[in-house]
């Protein structure tokens, strides 16, 4: 396997300048900015002084000595029971947040800020909780009132006032979330951007972080029209996730995958719709009535007899490209949580639903809690695609689609040139890194939570990554190894919409 990785990064000098040329734009207002192929490293070298100095931008928070609200609370077989709050019962806190970030600087921790601002700060995620490494949520309020928003360009992204702090632990690799993101964006349109960075946290460092754009209607990440006051219609945006029903401010559609059972539900826990947009304060129950006929309709067609004898046309309701890209990421990632959780979709009153943007690519490539097969179809059956996979067209577009991306930037030439370049700029924050959760490369010194846990013929070693260059060699590894079979095996998907198989499904 290392022979032909050497032998893959030989030819992507070659290939690597024709698709940057073709396929590095993007259609959004802002030019779509990798951070590694942008930012101008410092020419001259670091002073000789004993604090941190780094090439990365670096983010400063001090919390004024209160604890950070949203950790897990478990119970003593390790099921999370609840989050924990401020001692009045809040979610978050108000701290200081400072960036340094100017371009082709070296950046100091007792560097002057060239960003300072009020923020709402607490831990967030779902899995990720309960790892040493936590992820957090900033919202940006002004110094004066802090109930009015603070929009900010951070890190040379688009100014908002809402952020998500990424804190790479189970993904050793630390590039996943940063990369992907990336690629999504040059394959779909608008994905969440991404900025590596450096965090001290009340005076402490902790690590290599993300900086990453929450995923939210507004002008320069997902822009819709705006909801108008009175109307019981409207552009808007859902996400697909685990239901939780002890939240007071969800709003979950009692659309009709829903309630009759079609997607995901066990024991403990069900898929639902939230509604991400219009805003709560906006809601009505004209317009929360309206987004659940309009899902509940889209779903009824697929669900339909008329979906397998091609009388549904499903091409008039639904942005069947964003579908189809969407699909060959997932599936080319092995990401299990697609169609079931962190799944997005919107719908402009002007057009047609579409899925995404994507969010969430740390586990990616094999690296969830337990392992998934590389030869196999993770989502063929998964939720609404379990349905359009019983049409012809739909299959050939993938099958087509997913040749050409793999002729340009899926190809395994391009992904292990993106991947050593983003190492290389990385270069000694990874060692900083590794100086604080180096630890976690031991999976013995880790609870059960943050860990990979072995198959039942495997230890605990072989399926967590003994250091930085191990893990990255098992994510290029199992990449390869999943390209490949899904090259041999893409025209297989032809299996879901043969007659043999969509026969036996019709309703009479």
């Amino acid at each position: 396997m290392k022979y032909r990785i050497f032998a893959i990064i030989a030819a992507a000098v070659m290939l690597i300048s024709s698709i940057t040329a073709n396929q590095l734009k993007s259609e959004s207002p802002v030019q779509r900015v990798h951070q590694h192929l942008s930012a101008s490293y410092p020419s001259s070298e670091c002073k000789d002084v004993d604090e941190l100095c780094t090439h990365l931008p670096i983010i400063r928070i001090d919390t004024q000595g209160q604890e950070i609200p949203g950790d897990s609370i478990l119970d003593e077989n390790y099921h999370e029971i609840g989050y924990t709050t401020t001692p009045t019962g809040e979610s978050e806190i108000l701290v200081k947040i400072e960036t340094v970030e100017k371009d082709g600087e070296w950046h100091y921790a007792s560097s002057e800020a060239d960003y300072s601002s009020s923020a709402y700060f607490r831990i967030r995620g779902n899995s990720s909780r309960s790892f040493s490494k936590k992820n957090y949520r900033i919202k940006l309020v002004s110094d004066e009132n802090y109930e009015v928003n603070r929009e900010l360009p951070l890190l040379g992204m688009s100014a908002d006032n809402d952020w998500a702090l990424h804190g790479p632990f189970l993904d050793k690799t630390l590039i996943r979330n940063y990369m992907w993101m990336n690629i999504s964006a040059e394959i779909m349109g608008y994905a969440p951007n991404v900025r590596f960075c450096e965090v001290i946290l009340n005076g402490e460092y902790i690590g290599v972080y993300v900086l990453m754009e929450t995923i939210k209607e507004d002008d320069f990440r997902v822009n819709l029209s705006d909801y108008e006051a009175g109307s019981s219609a409207s552009s808007y945006m859902v996400l697909v996730d685990e239901y939780e029903d002890n939240s007071l401010e969800d709003i979950h559609l009692d659309n009709y995958t829903f309630y009759t059972w079609k997607l995901e539900f066990t024991s403990v826990s069900c898929t639902s719709f939230k509604i991400l947009y219009p805003k709560t304060e906006e809601l009505t129950e004209e317009v929360i009535e309206f987004i659940e006929q309009d899902i509940s309709q889209i779903e009824r067609g697929l669900y339909s007899s008329d979906m397998l004898i091609n009388r549904y046309n499903y091409e008039s309701v639904l942005d069947v490209d964003s579908f189809v890209d969407y699909y060959i990421l997932q599936e080319f990632l092995g990401n299990n949580d697609a169609f079931s959780r962190s799944t997005y979709l919107y719908r402009d009153i002007r057009g047609k639903l579409h899925i995404g943007p994507v969010w969430d690519y740390n586990n990616v490539l094999n690296n969830f809690f337990w392992t998934f097969p590389y030869d196999a179809f993770l989502l063929a059956n998964r939720g609404w695609y379990g349905r359009l996979m019983t049409d012809e067209e739909f299959v050939e577009r993938v099958i087509v689609r997913y040749r050409e991306l793999r002729e340009g930037i899926l190809s395994d030439e391009y992904l292990i040139h993106y991947m050593r370049e983003v190492i290389n700029y990385l270069g000694p924050a990874i060692e900083r890194n590794d100086e604080v959760w180096g630890y976690s490369y031991d999976p013995e010194l880790l609870s059960p939570l943050e860990r990979r846990r072995p198959d039942s013929n495997q230890t605990l070693e072989e399926v967590n990554p003994s250091s930085y260059e191990d893990a990255i060699t098992r994510m290029i590894d199992y990449m390869l190894v999943r390209g490949e079979w899904l090259d041999e095996n893409i025209e297989s998907l032809r299996q879901y919409s043969h007659p043999s198989k969509t026969a036996s499904q019709r309703v009479e």
